[in-house]
């Protein structure tokens, strides 16, 4: 287990700090060809070490290479951009993001240009849903040097568009409409729930916030609970492991392709988070190793996780999101088992707060290196919020599936929603008020932070590897 661990993360680091690398600095086929050569070379020592060195390399390069052609490469579209022309636009819609929404170019026809029907990608302000249908007049902007457009680019955009007038359209049909369908049949669900309660179901299930007010936004933040209003990995989990209950009778390949369905139409539901893609990445892996009969390696899951979407998308390395979720990952199978055991408490408390603590600890170099401010009170408040998030997240999403089939079932089924929304409000409020809830820290105190959990990593990888620690399997 440990050399295929090794080898695992040597590629998924070399992945990761390749396409780093290359976003900035573009390198070409021949560079590749000369270090995969060198690579080879040492390959060929037949040393472990060698190998080793070999795989990381070739990763780095790989990584490099990848990112260093996506900067390279150059659309119709993003030509047509340069003088910010009045254009009209049609498309489909691929993706909402933090970013915008990210639609492919079906037809583009700009006022003194020659129209174009070559596929190409624009970010659009507004609000669509994956495989829906968007037409507009405005205008087309070309993607600047500044960071958010950077951003953009490295997500596959080509170019930004203005609209003036816009019309979109929710896919009609297959099962894109089934998933536009679900996530209306919440929110008129949620409706008929308080305000702040409908806005955090929203959060929890969809992870849709334009509806919370900034002052709850705010205190979540503060009190190190903003990763409930973002979909995550927890919630990939709750689905997945209810599904798995419901289907336990059912033949072993068809509860497999059971829960393969599943998490691609969770996926489709909530939209590709990076978080989300991460979890899922890690389920496809566990649902595949189940179906050849072997047991996973959380760890092992997690790199080759990683290594698929970097591989699939280099822009996920610039997300904070996939950071946060892969660094809490890791700390909860490094340290929640051992933790779990020292704590002088019954296994009821013990092991809640042994995740918690060991998830805070594995995000804090992260957050404090991104953000330069870290939560004193979150332990306690993931502690108090986190036991009802299952129910509240599994009844939000029957609600959704019951009111997509009717708005008064999906009504009825978003009631008993309330108190559970209604706790997590109350930690939020409570915990993330004080003035002391979350304290400033210096971005550089992120690596006087990063060398000692390092060093309990490697601890704590020791341990496993001889069957005395790690988290709990």
């Amino acid at each position: 287990m440990g050399g295929a661990l090794a080898r695992i993360w040597l590629t998924a680091g070399g992945l990761w700090a390749g396409t780093t690398y290359g976003w900035s600095h573009a390198l070409g086929p021949p560079a590749l060809v000369a270090v995969v050569a060198a690579a080879g070379a040492l390959a060929l020592r037949r040393r472990p070490l060698a190998r080793l060195v070999a795989i990381f390399s070739v990763a780095v390069l790989l990584g490099a290479v990848g990112a260093g052609l996506r900067t390279q490469r150059r659309s119709p579209v993003e030509a047509m951009a340069h003088g910010v022309p009045s254009c009209t636009l049609s498309g489909r819609v691929v993706e909402a993001t933090g970013l915008g929404t990210l639609a492919t170019v079906r037809h583009l026809s700009c006022e003194g240009r020659a129209a174009i029907d070559r596929p190409g990608n624009v970010f659009l302000d507004i609000r669509g849903h994956p495989g829906g249908t968007v037409r507009a007049e405005g205008w087309l902007i070309p993607l600047t040097d500044e960071p958010f457009d950077v951003a953009r680019r490295r997500a596959g955009g080509d170019a930004a568009f203005a609209p003036t007038t816009v019309d979109v359209q929710d896919p009609q049909g297959g099962v894109f409409a089934l998933a536009a369908s679900i996530r209306t049949g919440l929110r008129r669900a949620t409706a008929t729930l308080d305000p702040r309660a409908a806005a955090l179901v929203q959060g929890l299930t969809l992870g849709d916030t334009d509806s919370l007010d900034p002052v709850s936004v705010e205190r979540f933040r503060r009190a190190g609970l903003a990763h409930l209003l973002a979909v995550s990995g927890t919630n990939v989990a709750i689905v997945l492991g209810t599904v798995a209950l419901a289907a336990r009778r059912l033949p072993h390949k068809l509860r497999i392709a059971v829960g393969a369905a599943t998490l691609s139409l969770f996926v489709l539901v909530v939209g590709p988070d990076p978080s989300v893609l991460r979890a899922a990445a890690m389920g496809g892996i566990g649902l595949a190793a189940l179906s050849l009969n072997r047991t996973g390696e959380p760890l092992n899951a997690l790199g080759l996780a990683l290594i698929v979407l970097v591989g699939a998308r280099p822009a996920l390395v610039g997300s904070v999101g996939l950071q946060l979720s892969v660094a809490a990952t890791a700390g909860i199978v490094l340290w929640s088992g051992s933790l779990a055991r020292r704590l002088p408490l019954p296994g009821f408390l013990g092991v809640p707060l042994a995740v918690t603590l060991a998830a805070q600890a594995g995000v804090a170099p992260v957050l404090i290196g991104t953000f330069g401010e870290l939560s004193l009170i979150a332990p306690l408040a993931n502690l108090l919020a986190v036991p009802v998030v299952a129910p509240a997240t599994v009844l939000g999403i029957g609600a959704g599936l019951l009111g997509a089939a009717h708005p008064v079932l999906g009504g009825l089924a978003a009631r008993p929603i309330a108190p559970f929304a209604s706790w997590i409000l109350w930690v939020g409020d409570i915990c993330g008020k004080p003035a002391w809830a979350a304290v400033d820290v210096p971005k550089g105190a992120a690596w006087a932070i990063t060398v000692p959990l390092l060093a309990a990593a490697g601890a704590a990888l020791r341990a496993r590897h001889h069957g005395d620690g790690g988290a709990g399997r």
